[in-house]
């Protein structure tokens, strides 16, 4: 986790607001991760008037409005996603690698939205991805992706807090 830390205070050094957006179906096991983050996230940084958290579910590109509004100076996204690795694992995905890697469970391609919100709001997007172990429709997330929901939602915390408190 010492490089994830390392790369989200690389790249909220300069920004003077940050938005995380979480994408994916609760419905559908590990699929849930990025809306997990954003649940823990609102409970440790929530209050904090220079961060946007948007559990985007399937439909990230209806949180586009939202985005451009609060003009953010870096978004990530966070997403199950499949990487090839070790379930639980997470990973940062250049969005230019996007096309090769399965983010399968949204109404818009998530490199489409990417473009988008970057012509739009001019911030820049980071995309992190958690590799999944299991996406069933109804089964549980898998305590791997939950242990990496959990660290990264404290990562966020620590150096959000370090960052805006």
């Amino acid at each position: 986790m010492l490089y994830l830390k390392e790369y989200i205070e690389a790249m909220i050094k300069d920004a003077a607001s940050i938005a995380i957006m979480g994408v994916g179906s609760e419905l559908c096991a590990d699929d849930a991760a990025g809306m997990m983050l954003v649940g823990r996230l609102e409970q440790t940084v929530g209050n904090l008037p220079q961060v946007l958290l948007m559990a985007a579910s399937t439909a990230p590109e209806n949180f586009s409005g939202q985005v451009k509004k609060f003009a953010p100076g870096r978004l990530f996204i966070i997403d199950a996603a499949h990487l090839e690795e070790e379930p639980g694992t997470i990973g940062i995905v250049d969005p230019k690698d996007i096309g090769g890697i399965d983010f399968s469970t949204h109404t818009l391609p998530l490199p489409v939205l990417v473009d988008y919100l970057k012509q739009e709001s001019g911030c820049q997007v980071s995309v992190l991805g958690i590799q999944p172990q299991n996406t069933r429709m109804f089964a549980p997330v898998c305590p791997q992706v939950v242990n990496a929901v959990d660290e990264l939602a404290k990562t966020f915390t620590e150096c959000l807090q370090a960052k805006f408190l």
